[in-house]
């Protein structure tokens, strides 16, 4: 399909590599105008000029654990693009990778403090610059079952963006306005945040698709969701994970 999202703005935070990219990519596709966000400046300027012209995509450096920026990005795409009409919060870290009992405060916060207070941030912007629309939260399967060792804080931060999205999405209809609230939940995807253990545990498990997912996987979950064909979707979770969670027994 193309056009499904013609005459729509998009931000995407984390959007310059992983499924952030694969996302943009997919938007633009099907018409819309984009903002990538992130904090690698560099990289990011490179992404945008890769992906299309300045009259279709924007790089804005962001980091989305700071209220200011979330304001300063939301107010430049309005001004650059007349409108904003989806907010993917896709933007995260994996954590220091340790048992709970070996987290300092400090590795725990950096994780809360981009992962979730960061879509908060978000969808706090989104609620009250736009009327109608959609918001998407990159969630993940360890924010829905019982997480692996060492990833306390990721699967704490994953299962309240689980939450939050669901919340949102009752608020903005007692805002009375038509903004539609998801959330997407990949399983191991291949991003910079898989690392070989991760890989090696899902080799030797009962997935029913045993193999790494592609971020376009999930970008096909997402232009869903970000376009009107998802009009009586909202509160909702999707689950791409090569069937992880049925093969749970």
């Amino acid at each position: 399909m193309v056009n499904r999202l013609t005459n729509k703005v998009a931000i995407i935070t984390g959007g310059i590599s992983g499924i952030g990219k694969a996302v943009a990519q997919d938007f633009l596709s099907e018409g819309a105008k984009v903002v990538i966000t992130g904090r690698r400046e560099s990289l990011g300027n490179t992404v945008a000029k890769e992906l299309g012209g300045p009259d279709e995509i924007q790089y804005m450096k962001q980091d989305v654990s700071r209220e200011a920026d979330w304001q300063r990005v939301v107010d430049q795409t309005i001004k650059q693009f007349g409108g904003f009409d989806i907010l993917v919060n896709n933007a995260g870290v994996g954590g220091a990778g340790k048992m709970i009992a070996q987290t300092s405060l400090e590795e725990w916060q950096q994780v809360m403090d981009i992962d979730l207070t960061g879509n908060f941030l978000g969808v706090r912007e989104a609620l009250n610059k736009m009327d109608k629309g959609s918001i998407v939260n990159i969630s993940s399967i360890l924010g829905i079952i019982t997480p692996m060792p060492g990833a306390g804080s990721y699967s704490a931060a994953k299962g309240g963006t689980r939450l939050l999205t669901k919340t949102a999405a009752v608020e903005a209809v007692k805002m009375g306005k038509s903004i539609r609230v998801n959330s997407v939940h990949p399983g191991l995807v291949s991003t910079d945040i898989v690392d070989s253990q991760t890989k090696a545990y899902l080799e030797n498990s009962d997935v029913p698709i045993p193999k790494i997912g592609s971020p376009v996987n999930i970008a096909k979950a997402v232009t869903y969701l970000a376009s009107d064909e998802s009009e009586y979707t909202t509160g909702s979770e999707i689950v791409i994970d090569g069937g992880s969670l049925a093969g749970r027994g």
